[in-house]
């Protein structure tokens, strides 16, 4: 096991569950049901099943990782993968999380884990999951079983993975488990009790031993919506709607809570939710997942301007929000990590200019002098990206969901290995040129 963290990581972010699937769990349930009007609620009627496989052939992907030049990785701990019911440890899943960890130490991979990656046990959503504040413990006891059992080989410690995402795509878009929509009030309690949850595992973590000799942060989406253009029309109706996702995914919610340790929500329809911690809430690090800007007409399709370049889902490269992300989240005066960032492209093709548009910005920011200590890249293998089911593709490798589980690498190999070294030697030089400005 290593014994000091790299101060740049360049890693690659895989959800277990969106690459081995689970039993029993909020997101199984969800699989399987019907929306409204009788259509699957995942994209083909698909379900997650076994995806890529990696809980059992972690090893083989572990060293594609490492011959990419990474050295850190970020994954999940599936809760119900260690409490498949409540109070019933699966001591099979703590010693395969051993066996990943120690694997992923023998590659001179440095580990980031999640609690909590939108999916938990399906017994815990019966209880009304992180809609009522009477579960916060239960995630906290969780969060102590996790850092008992892996706080050695672990330094990095996420509670959650984009709260504002989860509230927003279960209660109000209806994308997510429960498939809930409009129901904005509730929106807002599920994202202030996943920050409360937050608080308290902190505090949870850092009384245990070893507690003190980790970093226990938490992961925001960061996206931008705006009208396409300037006209009467955008003004009128477009940028209220810009202004109410931005308003809907939290950044500004997020910021006011771990400054003040005040939560408030004002939702367009069904009320207003408050809570006051009473100090500031604790954070080590914050991570940052970012992908694109959203850029939307009349019409509420998605476009890119002249020059810029879209991959397989609605939001354009920007390199200037990657900046201004990583700017606005470090006012809160901790360490910010890209925990996410990729361009799901079929053919591979726009990596390269995904490399050569973000990089820049990561390392600006370095040099004037915000501190950012990695980056990586979602994801290694294509995986099972929620309710757009197999049809979306990340992954660094392709895989189909067939019986063959094979990978291959998607695109030029060597041009991912030598944008992820250089990243190493970019980083540190941009270290170097902050302490002598």
């Amino acid at each position: 096991m290593s014994t000091s963290t790299p101060s740049f990581l360049v890693g690659t972010a895989i959800s277990v569950y969106q690459n081995s699937g689970g039993k029993d769990t909020n997101w199984s349930e969800f699989e399987l049901k019907r929306t409204g009007n009788g259509q699957p609620t995942i994209k083909g009627g698909v379900s997650c099943g076994n995806g890529a496989n990696f809980w059992e052939l972690y090893e083989e992907d572990i060293e594609r990782a490492a011959s990419l030049k990474l050295n850190s990785f970020r994954l999940s701990i599936e809760w119900n993968r260690i409490e498949p019911e409540r109070g019933e440890i699966d001591e099979a899943g703590i010693a395969r999380y051993h066996q990943i960890f120690d694997c992923l130490h023998r590659h001179k991979l440095e580990p980031m884990v999640t609690l909590h990656h939108f999916v938990h046990p399906n017994w815990f959503e019966k209880l009304g999951g992180f809609t009522k504040e009477e579960n916060i413990p239960i995630f906290v006891e969780f969060a102590r079983t996790a850092f008992r059992h892996f706080g050695s080989k672990v330094k990095l410690w996420a509670t959650f993975n984009e709260p504002g995402v989860m509230g927003f795509c279960g209660w109000i878009y209806g994308t997510f488990p429960p498939a809930k929509t409009i129901q904005w009030a509730t929106a807002g309690r599920h994202m202030c009790n996943m920050l409360r949850a937050h608080t308290a595992a902190y505090q949870a973590i850092k009384a245990m031993p070893g507690g003190q000799d980790v970093q226990v942060g938490l992961v925001h989406n960061y996206m931008i919506y705006e009208p396409y253009t300037n006209t009467w029309a955008a003004k009128w109706y477009l940028q209220p709607v810009c202004t109410t996702m931005q308003y809907i995914w939290g950044t500004d919610i997020l910021l006011k809570y771990f400054q003040t340790g005040k939560f408030s929500w004002q939702a367009p329809v069904g009320g207003r939710v408050e809570f006051d911690e009473g100090s500031k809430p604790g954070l080590d690090f914050i991570g940052m997942n970012y992908y694109g800007r959203v850029r939307i007409d009349w019409k509420f399709a998605t476009l890119c301007k002249p020059g810029e370049t879209m991959g397989d889902m609605p939001f354009a490269l920007y390199g200037p929000d990657m900046y201004q992300g990583i700017k606005t989240l470090s006012s809160l005066q901790v360490p910010v990590y890209v925990t996410e960032t990729g361009i799901p492209d079929r053919t591979g093709n726009k990596r390269e200019k995904f490399f050569e548009t973000y990089i820049p910005q990561i390392e600006k920011a370095i040099k004037e002098g915000i501190d950012v200590r990695g980056m990586f890249y979602w994801t290694l293998i294509d995986n099972f990206e929620w309710a757009e089911g197999y049809d979306i593709r990340f992954g660094l490798y392709e895989w189909n969901p067939d019986s063959t589980q094979k990978r291959t690498f998607r695109g030029d190999f060597d041009v991912a290995v030598k944008a992820f070294s250089s990243m190493h030697t970019l980083m540190a030089n941009a270290v170097e040129a902050r302490k002598h400005t």
